[in-house]
């Protein structure tokens, strides 16, 4: 009788995870999940089929409801995301057993570091005997554990995530910290897909949590983000771009002049400068742009100079999706720092006028029409901001025969409502 008890608080001491969160590990790694440059969206090892199959399970487990989790267009119940975390933050130090990479890097501030990057929090640990008994983590586990971690931090999402707490005496910011270290090892990992899917992880994780939540691990992050930006292959850039600019959008102040803003405006400047010509870095560049613009506000006037070229120049990019991202983009820009756009006016004029009168051989249909409505919104918050100075520019256009395809444009600004002396407001003209 007495062995048999020993034997049972023996398993009550090895035991890694639960049940549970044995089944939610699974799902994890077959089911479909939100796509971000790249990573996420199906698994290249799973099926349509496997990752409904894995929702079922999810919706059985969690939920006794055989349809539970069947639906991805519907997500689950919170019944069984609040599941997800919990499970999350038990198999939180699997997941960075399986993340970690040998030698383990030594970050600023521990002994033996040639690195002046922010120091890590410190991972959650298995059992000491039983990283012994285990493989050693490899390139391939790794990976997967990566896409684990982004899928059960997406699904769990928010509020879920943050008041999953494995007792009543826990505090709630206990399993963000038991995350984090897992997000940070997927990020500095050695792969690139599997610092891509770290980079999603993290964009996640900061969609499912608040900035309350995050405030202890902020630098740790930002630093993760930059590095993870600077080094990256054209594949993880889109993946680390937006990962850098919605890190620093959630974990800085709301002062544009944040130094954790403008060190994202600067690492995505560098990009757009000296990477202007390589396809994915320009796509990825004017989808999550936007996101750091609307934080910085006019406190991206000063750099305007280093802003207009890359994006002037993706106006004219075989890509539609760049060419109309760099339209969108040129409209915030200008928005946002209007007082200093006229000094620009003159040079914007050209690139619109060429890329709306170009805008035929991108095949008609919508993305011409769709390009063509941007660049007509662009010109006309460039015409509020600058006035004469922009006037004076399209109306000498307008001294020689212009081409067919550009009439439109001159139609459009010509029928705009006047500008009333040197103020900004529009007056409607007699």
């Amino acid at each position: 009788m007495a062995d048999v008890d020993n034997d049972e608080a023996l398993d009550e001491e090895t035991e890694v995870m639960s049940l549970a969160t044995g089944v939610a590990m699974i799902a994890a790694a077959y089911c479909r999940g939100t796509e971000l440059h790249g990573a996420g969206g199906l698994p290249k090892w799973s099926s349509n089929e496997a990752s409904a199959a894995g929702r079922s399970l999810l919706g059985l487990m969690f939920d006794n409801d055989a349809n539970g989790g069947a639906d991805e267009s519907r997500g689950f119940g919170d019944a069984i995301r609040d599941c997800l975390a919990r499970c999350l933050g038990e198999a939180a130090a699997y997941l960075a057993f399986s993340l970690a990479i040998e030698p383990e890097p030594r970050w600023g501030g521990l002994a033996g570091s040639r690195d002046d990057r922010e120091s890590r929090p410190l991972a959650p640990d298995l059992p000491p005997h039983l990283p012994k008994q285990l493989a050693k983590p490899t390139t391939e586990s790794a990976f997967v554990a990566s896409v684990r971690l982004r899928w059960l931090i997406e699904s769990s999402g928010y509020p879920s995530l943050g008041r999953a707490v494995k007792s009543e005496n826990q505090d709630a910011s206990a399993m963000i910290s038991r995350i984090v270290p897992c997000v940070l090892r997927a990020m500095d990992h050695t792969s690139s897909a599997v610092r891509r899917e770290g980079c999603a992880a993290l964009v996640a994780l900061i969609s499912a949590t608040n900035r309350t939540e995050l405030r202890w691990h902020g630098a740790a992050l930002l630093d993760a983000a930059s590095s993870t930006l600077s080094g990256s292959t054209a594949e993880v850039f889109g993946a680390a771009a937006a990962a850098h600019t919605r890190a620093a959008v959630a974990v800085c102040a709301d002062d544009p002049r944040d130094p954790g803003l403008m060190s994202a405006l600067e690492a995505m400047i560098q990009a757009a400068s000296s990477r202007n010509h390589e396809v994915a870095v320009a796509k990825a560049w004017v989808l999550e742009f936007p996101t750091l613009l609307s934080a910085l506000k006019l406190g991206a006037a000063a750099h305007l100079g280093r802003l207009f070229p890359p994006l002037l120049e993706w106006l004219h990019a075989r890509d539609d999706a760049t060419a109309i991202g760099a339209a969108s983009c040129l409209e915030l820009l200008c928005m946002m720092t209007w007082p200093r756009v006229p000094n620009h006016a003159a040079s914007i004029w050209s690139d619109i006028a060429r890329a709306y009168t170009e805008a035929d051989a991108r095949g008609g249909g919508q993305t011409t029409q769709l390009f063509r409505t941007t660049l007509e919104r662009l010109a006309a918050i460039v015409q509020l901001a600058s006035g004469e100075k922009f006037e004076e520019v399209w109306r000498a256009a307008c001294i020689e025969p212009i081409p067919a395809q550009l009439a439109p444009l001159i139609s459009f600004l010509e029928n705009l409502p006047g500008r009333d002396g040197v103020s900004n407001e529009w007056h409607v003209q007699a």
